[in-house]
């Protein structure tokens, strides 16, 4: 049986990720549409793609670290 505070932790680091994952996943969006970028702008949608697709890989392997956790309990 787990303790509580081993689930209430992967529970922040989970919604820490997803927030950010959204956040960058949001701005890429946002800048992806204007016309024009100045090059910060550029700088700023580049960066934003890497962390998208960063947090991507790390909530597929929070998940996937969660289901294999739970399968051994039982």
């Amino acid at each position: 049986m787990k303790s509580s505070k081993s689930n209430s932790t992967f529970q922040y680091i989970f919604a820490t990720v997803i927030a950010l994952t959204l956040g960058s996943g949001g701005t890429a969006l946002h800048l992806a549409g204007q016309p024009t970028m100045t090059d910060a702008q550029t700088r700023i949608f580049d960066s934003a793609i890497a962390t998208w697709t960063t947090g991507t890989a790390a909530v597929v392997g929070l998940l996937g670290s969660r289901l294999g956790n739970h399968d051994e309990e039982d």
